[in-house]
């Protein structure tokens, strides 16, 4: 069946609490909810049809709410129609409501009974992680504490001690996922991110993104160009991040002096919604981000959600930092144990999220503070929660200052660090920079086994190296497969974070970007060369103290034409694994696929069994019957054309 039809799977979309202060009355009733009432996230299964998908959704009597927050009834979904879309980062997945006399839980139960339903979810609430204050006088003891509040000269990031070294580039995008930013706060508005391919007010989507007039940021819990703050978490989150500083102006400073803060609404306080969430995590990859703060999460029984979790991998794979907050015990749980009961999406395992706790004045484990021996990462200043001087001081709305408190204000100090230390290394890849800041924490006695680094972040010891790396040397460039070429250098320093590839590509008038690699390590593959091309390549290495000089320019060309046939090929039977193991040599530089086929002794047609991709030289067929001899070959093959190896046999013994 063609594949032009969206699946769905019911997701069940968490509010996010954010780690935050409680908001007015009339929400307070809203934060202890644990998912939004009458509301639906299903994913369906590939391939089903569009009939189906609109049967399933009418069996609960929903309609669909697409990522424009606007409702459409079943019939006018439409697979080609982007405008119809609940997630355009996750189009099999849906958004419904439902009438409140069927309701979220029957809904649920009925979907999951459809075959085409890979899954189903309520649209959880996720909580602000924030203690109550509102206190008005700066005291920025997490930045540099010198015992002003009564607490332990030394408990901060040591960022004056940073901001010796740096102070932050326009070029790094933050995107702050919470209740909005007050974007024209005397203290933040030079530090707002703008969409600069977008022309303001025309109501046309002229970057072609799906959002009209973003220029400023959006609002995905309304559906509007507007992420302005009416709540104030964000706001404080955001001061904390990037304010600008040594302005001559009143007020506070950021982490990050310049920095470029992305300001996506995903609620109105006191939390937002996991379906504002996913949209707001697929905005900010699509658009460059290099950092998501979430200073929000939910813990307890249906807090995981598979959507939630999809999306902030789909962030990984475009090299995004993840930054969460690792929850409050105000938030009502009766627990602050993460490794015991998971806090998400602090607690999602993806190599792309850190985990935030709350550390005090006196470098202590906050009151509040969740934790977790191998689920959080490390901490950062939170304050006490008790209201005063003791909490974290920041911009918020009404274009005034305020106290807050929570693992809410922990995650952006650490958020405001990563953006200053991508500032300093732009090359550096968000597992780099996740290592980089967990090996150079303040190690503390009260963190000891309450995360996975046992300290609290230090903004110094993360951007500052004594000095830069040497040149690698003897880069060689060799083409391994039909879109392949490999490259390989010696690593001639001892205090690299990484390698810097680029790459000039026929057309192009000098080399760009292509990837990194780790420190030590000594080869990396370029997956997206062209046939027949010829490719240029240079590399160098790179630490927070500069970029070395570029190693030997080389350059490669994938031959056109057919490929060579493996040579070598052989089986036996791997009692071990209970399958036919198969191996091979690649002789050929220039394949696209192997393709392996088999017949056995009681067939005469052959039949391929699997195809693998460039460099593949081995393969287990487990899918035989015992006590039959089994004949196989290896087929090579480019767009050109292909070559079989030649034949082996191999007797399966009964098994």
């Amino acid at each position: 069946m063609k594949k032009w039809f969206v699946s769905v799977g019911l997701v069940f979309v968490f509010l996010i609490s954010l780690c935050f202060f409680t908001g007015a009355t009339n929400d307070q009733a809203a934060e202890h909810e644990k998912f939004v009432p009458n509301e639906v996230l299903v994913k369906f299964k590939e391939d089903t049809g569009k009939h189906p998908i609109q049967a399933a959704i009418d069996s609960v009597q929903g309609k669909v709410i697409t990522y424009q927050k606007k409702e459409i009834a079943a019939r006018e979904w439409n697979a080609y129609a982007a405008s119809s879309l609940s997630f355009p980062g996750d189009p099999y997945l849906f958004h419904l409501r439902v009438p409140e006399f069927i309701g979220t839980e029957a809904a649920i139960s009925l979907l999951k009974t459809n075959a085409n339903v890979e899954y189903a979810d309520k649209n959880g609430i996720l909580h602000l992680c924030v203690i109550p204050d509102d206190e008005h006088f700066p005291k920025l003891w997490g930045m540099r504490n010198i015992g002003q509040t009564g607490g332990t000269v030394d408990a901060d990031i040591d960022a004056p001690e940073a901001w010796d070294v740096f102070t932050g580039s326009p070029d790094v995008v933050v995107a702050v996922l919470d209740t909005g930013i007050q974007y024209n706060h005397t203290d933040l508005q030079d530090n707002i991110w703008i969409n600069t391919n977008e022309i303001p007010g025309n109501s046309i989507d002229d970057d072609g993104n799906g959002y009209i007039d973003d220029y400023q940021g959006w609002d995905f819990y309304s559906g509007d160009n507007d992420p302005m703050d009416t709540y104030r978490h964000g706001t404080h989150v955001a001061g904390t991040i990037g304010v600008k500083a040594n302005n001559n102006r009143e007020g506070v400073a950021g982490v990050c002096w310049t920095v470029k803060l992305m300001a996506l609404r995903c609620g109105p306080g006191p939390g937002i919604d996991i379906a504002s969430a996913i949209n707001a995590i697929d905005y900010a990859k699509d658009m460059n981000a290099r950092v998501i703060n979430a200073s929000w999460g939910s813990g307890g029984k249906d807090s995981y959600s598979q959507s939630l979790y999809n999306a902030i991998n789909r962030a990984q794979s475009k090299g995004v930092l993840f930054v969460a907050a690792a929850g409050n015990y105000q938030w009502g749980m009766e627990w602050y144990d993460n490794d015991d009961k998971p806090v998400y999406p602090a607690s999602y395992n993806l190599n792309n999220v850190l985990a935030v706790l709350s550390t005090d004045h006196n470098d202590n484990l906050s009151p509040f503070s969740h934790y977790g021996k191998t689920s959080v990462d490390m901490g950062a200043p939170g304050g006490t929660g008790d209201g005063t001087i003791k909490d974290i001081y920041s911009t918020i709305i009404g274009g005034t200052y305020g106290y807050s408190a929570g693992t809410s204000m922990a995650t952006p100090h650490v958020a405001g660090v990563a953006a200053l230390a991508i500032g300093k290394c732009p090359p550096i890849t968000y597992s780099q920079l996740k290592s980089r800041l967990m090996a150079n924490v303040d190690f503390l006695a009260s963190l000891n086994n309450k995360c996975v680094s046992n300290g609290r972040v230090n903004a110094y010891k993360v951007i500052f190296d004594p000095e830069g790396p040497s040149a690698p040397g003897n880069l060689g460039a060799v083409p391994t497969g039909w879109t392949t070429i490999k490259l390989t250098w010696t690593d001639n320093s001892t205090n690299e974070i990484g390698f810097e590839v680029q790459r000039k590509a026929p057309g192009m008038p000098d080399h760009a970007y292509l990837k990194s690699a780790d420190a030590n390590q000594t080869f990396v593959e370029d997956w997206t060369a062209v046939a027949g091309q010829t490719f240029f390549y240079k590399l160098r290495a790179y630490n927070m103290a500069s970029l070395s000089g570029f190693a030997n320019e080389v350059s490669a060309t994938i031959p056109i034409g057919s490929p060579q046939p493996a040579s070598g090929l052989n089986a036996f039977w791997d009692w071990g694994q209970g399958a036919v193991q198969l191996a091979w040599t690649d002789m050929s530089n220039n394949e696209e696929h192997f393709y392996i086929e088999r017949k056995s002794e009681w067939e005469s047609l052959w039949t391929q069994i699997a195809e693998l991709g460039q460099d593949y030289v081995s393969h287990y067929d487990s899918d035989v019957a015992g006590d039959t001899f089994y004949f196989y070959r290896v087929k090579v093959a480019n767009p050109i054309g292909d070559a079989y190896s030649g034949i082996v046999q191999v007797y399966v013994p009964q098994y």
